[in-house]
């Protein structure tokens, strides 16, 4: 967090405030976290792959001769939502990373790893990947070249360009339970505050909070 306010930086440093705050089993439980998100990411990609095999497998000739033998005529949105009851959105990603190399994604969970080891947060997740893939896309055909293509060292080198999203995190939650006034410091820096909520309103809380640890 590099954006704090100086008031709410000196805050967060006080040994009371650490421990009423929690902030170690946070860090612990965050970690538990990011393991379990790893954890439903991968089987997301597992699913993605058996979500394709039987997208193809409908609109293959066997498939459609069988609807036609039933009198089954759905488009794309309907089996999603019939078969698997997903929205079109949601089918739409799952088919798109279904249809991704290993290499690639691979690579993907590779530079996830390496911006948790920095301390940050990626966007491991369906929305993450498939924006990865796209700019890979976009880097391999500014290049003038596909993945795979080409000779030498300049294999790949597009793919390298492409960086893996972020996303900010909720670290501290400081909520006034007589108004619901709630305020929000992300990873970032950056903080979010309930409508209506005032810079002067925060400082009374954190004020009001130091009062009472001390």
């Amino acid at each position: 967090m590099s954006n704090l306010l100086t008031i709410e930086r000196a805050f967060l440093s006080i040994p009371a405030v650490k421990q009423g705050l929690k902030l170690a089993e946070f860090k612990t439980l965050q970690r538990n976290v990011e393991n379990a998100q790893k954890k439903k990411f991968d089987s997301t990609l597992d699913l993605s792959k058996v979500v394709l095999a039987s997208f193809e497998w409908f609109k293959s000739a066997e498939g459609q001769a069988l609807c036609s033998e039933e009198g089954i005529s759905w488009n794309a949105e309907e089996f999603a939502s019939k078969v698997f009851g997903f929205q079109k959105s949601f089918f739409y990603k799952l088919t798109l990373a279904g249809k991704l190399t290993t290499e690639l994604v691979d690579e993907f969970k590779r530079k996830c790893t390496e911006l948790e080891s920095e301390g940050q947060v990626p966007n491991r997740s369906l929305e993450g990947l498939l924006k990865y893939a796209k700019e890979v896309e976009t880097s391999n055909t500014t290049g003038g070249q596909a993945k795979g293509e080409g000779d030498g060292e300049g294999d790949g080198e597009g793919e390298s360009e492409a960086q893996v999203s972020t996303r900010p995190q909720v670290v501290l939650v400081l909520e006034n339970k007589f108004t619901g006034h709630k305020y929000q410091v992300l990873s970032d820096g950056s903080v979010k505050m309930s409508d209506g909520m005032t810079s002067d309103m925060v400082k009374d809380l954190l004020a009001s909070i130091y009062r009472t640890l001390s």
